[in-house]
């Protein structure tokens, strides 16, 4: 049975598919470069911190302590702001060590998991940084403990309307305790850069230690 090669100077569908990956998984690469010169404590954060396909029963992004894990199909349909917002999440996600707190079984994990989120995205707003319209995010419990906002999502009439754009990051940990290892340095050394500076206000600097 004859074959049909695959015309010189043309791509296979796999080298298409393999070509697209890359070419999304470098834009999140260029948003991190950007950080350098306004957003130095994220991008301090996101050093070491590889940037890498997800499996595919990751339908959007997530991290596991150790790199970021993004859906190349779902990120593509991301605008600019909406990108670079869920890649500064991600990090400051480790940077509070939710990877640590798994809910108790008892604990509801879609509104721990807002709870979570809204957290982040106060930290992100206080950076200056745009947030998506559909970002997770309750004027009223800003500045509040993970656990006032936990109790106070309870009560809320509009929590099925309240939507997560990452995974939670409990769900792809494997070891809790090398994780905690790895990130206490990188809050010290956040700390002795930007303490005081406007990449790291003191109320910030007060909640990031108190994750710890």
């Amino acid at each position: 049975m004859a074959t049909t090669a695959t015309p010189r100077g043309s791509m296979s569908r796999q080298d298409i598919t393999t070509h697209f990956q890359a070419e999304v998984l470098r834009q999140w690469e260029v948003d991190r470069r950007d950080w350098r010169s306004r957003q130095l404590a994220t991008a301090l954060l996101a050093e070491g911190l590889p940037i890498e396909q997800a499996s595919t029963e990751v339908a959007t992004a997530t991290t596991d302590g150790t790199r970021l894990l993004v859906n190349p199909h779902w990120s593509a349909g991301l605008d600019d702001i909406t990108r670079r917002f869920m890649q500064a999440h991600l990090v400051w996600h480790c940077a509070a060590g939710h990877f640590r707190h798994q809910p108790a079984p008892d604990t509801d994990p879609r509104r721990w998991h807002l709870a979570c989120d809204h957290e982040v995205n106060a930290v992100l707003l206080m950076l200056g940084m745009p947030l998506p319209p559909q970002a997770v995010l309750f004027p009223a419990c800003v500045g509040r403990p993970l656990s006032e906002v936990y109790a106070w999502l309870a009560d809320n009439p509009l929590l099925d309307d309240e939507r997560s754009l990452d995974v939670p990051p409990w769900l792809v940990v494997s070891s809790r305790a090398s994780l905690t290892d790895a990130w206490q340095p990188r809050i010290h050394e956040l700390m002795k850069r930007h303490l005081g500076s406007p990449h790291l206000p003191a109320p910030m600097a007060s909640w990031l230690l108190g994750c710890w």
